[in-house]
């Protein structure tokens, strides 16, 4: 049986490391998604997010409830990205190693969608980057940002629906 967040912040508090271990692989994937919700480049997310678990894991005995690991990781997260995102420049460099010639019109089309998750609301951006990118459902993704699964799936729909505007403001099919 898979024991709770608040059994494995409670045995993490007492000093088991493998505890704590099992927290961080659990919610991973989360922290680098709301890091990447901020964040431009894919290596510094997981900067972000390996930093959120480090302070995490030097300030886990003042969360005062185990269960809601969830949130105050993606608390200290969402501030630690937007931390690096101020000494962070507005568009990744570009490098000559990015994309290879041939691939010139997928790093195009990155280059859009990029854009287009930009114009979303912060929240929205985060749902969308945690569910397609990290492959959260919309229960944990509920837990995360602190709404209810029914509005994760309705800002899901708002937001796939902004994006096909933005990307295709015409309505072409195909």
């Amino acid at each position: 049986m898979q024991r709770s967040d608040a059994e494995l912040v409670a045995a993490a508090c007492q000093g088991d490391l493998a505890s704590f271990g099992q927290l961080y692989e659990r919610h991973y994937r989360m922290a680098v998604g709301i890091a990447r919700s901020r964040l431009s480049d894919g290596h510094l997310s997981e900067d972000a997010a390996q930093e959120a678990f480090a302070v995490a894991c030097r300030t886990l005995s003042a969360l005062q409830d185990g269960d809601s690991f969830p949130q105050w990781l993606g608390t200290i997260c969402r501030r630690t990205a937007s931390r690096l995102a101020k000494g962070q420049p507005m568009h990744e460099p570009l490098s000559e190693d990015r994309e290879p010639a041939s691939d010139f019109a997928l790093a195009m089309l990155r280059q859009q969608v990029h854009e287009a998750l930009g114009q979303l609301d912060e929240t929205s951006r985060e749902i969308v980057l945690l569910h397609y990118f990290s492959g959260l459902s919309y229960e944990d993704i509920a837990k995360v940002v602190d709404l209810s699964t029914p509005a994760i799936h309705g800002r899901l729909q708002r937001a796939r629906h902004k994006l096909a505007e933005i990307l295709d403001p015409t309505g072409a099919k195909g």
